[in-house]
């Protein structure tokens, strides 16, 4: 089974061993233009997509077309409201679990099961959270923290988490920590930077250009340099992403995966 595939020259993304991919970035960075190559690529080795965009923006519109061709009966794939995306989360979050309870075995992970990868779009995290009231924005938390604790060895669900910025009341700096990428897309404030890249010296970092959309620096754990090195995002403005992403759904309806009763979508 096929679970990585490169971003840009220098970083590589694989869905096997890692909990997800934070992105940070203000409006018009790029960072969703990246998020949306994630998720064509992952989906294009074959993995199901959630989407969660409390903005009801392109991601949301992706999901419903998505939901579209699952048809009535199927659990939805998207939420558009703080309740709805409590509610995805407690959905993955029983898979995560029936996961481990239905193929549990020494040493073994999801891939060795045979088990359909999940890609998590979770759109404006911080957005979402200030919309939610108490009780939902500490479910979302707490759902969050399952996954991105929990996910790595028999979940199979890759989390790619979207913010404008950061701070830890958003964010425990535990489960930034916790994401195998970290991508800082442009000129961030220094809070954001410091929750996002916590083992490194914020003033070492090299400078981008803020001019430049899609240019950042970009964090794995697999870096041989402790710093976050430059990044450029692909580019995918030639691409027709809905007319790509309902393809790649519909081809990914018959697949070898393994069949698992207990599957909600």
């Amino acid at each position: 089974m096929k679970t990585s595939f490169q971003i840009d020259e220098g970083l590589r993304i694989n869905l096997r061993g890692q909990a997800g991919c934070e992105i940070v970035g203000r409006p018009g960075s790029g960072k969703s233009w990246l998020a949306t190559f994630i998720l064509l690529t992952a989906m294009a080795i074959g993995a199901f997509p959630v989407i969660c965009d409390t903005k009801r923006s392109d991601f949301y519109n992706l999901g419903k077309m998505f939901d579209n061709i699952l048809g009535h009966g199927h659990t939805s794939c998207v939420a558009s409201t703080p309740f709805q995306v409590a509610k995805e989360l407690r959905v993955l979050n029983k898979l995560m679990n029936d996961r481990y309870e239905h193929n549990n075995a020494w040493g073994k992970d999801w891939v060795d099961f045979n088990l359909r990868p999940i890609v998590l779009i979770f759109d404006e995290f911080s957005a979402t959270m200030a919309e939610a009231d108490k009780d939902t924005a500490k479910e979302i938390s707490d759902y969050m923290k399952q996954l991105v604790f929990k996910s790595r060895q028999m979940g199979g669900i890759f989390t790619v988490l979207c913010s404008q910025r950061l701070n830890s009341s958003v964010l425990d700096v535990n489960i930034s920590s916790e994401f195998s990428t970290r991508i800082a897309m442009q000129q961030l404030d220094k809070i954001s930077l410091r929750l996002i890249f916590p083992q490194c010296d914020i003033d070492s970092i090299t400078f981008v250009d803020n001019n430049l959309p899609g240019h950042g620096w970009a964090y794995s754990d697999y870096f041989n340099n402790p710093l976050p090195q430059p990044f450029v995002a692909p580019d995918l403005t030639d691409v027709n992403i809905p007319k790509v992403a309902v393809d790649l759904f519909k081809t990914n309806e018959v697949n070898t995966f393994r069949q698992e009763d207990y599957w909600p979508f």
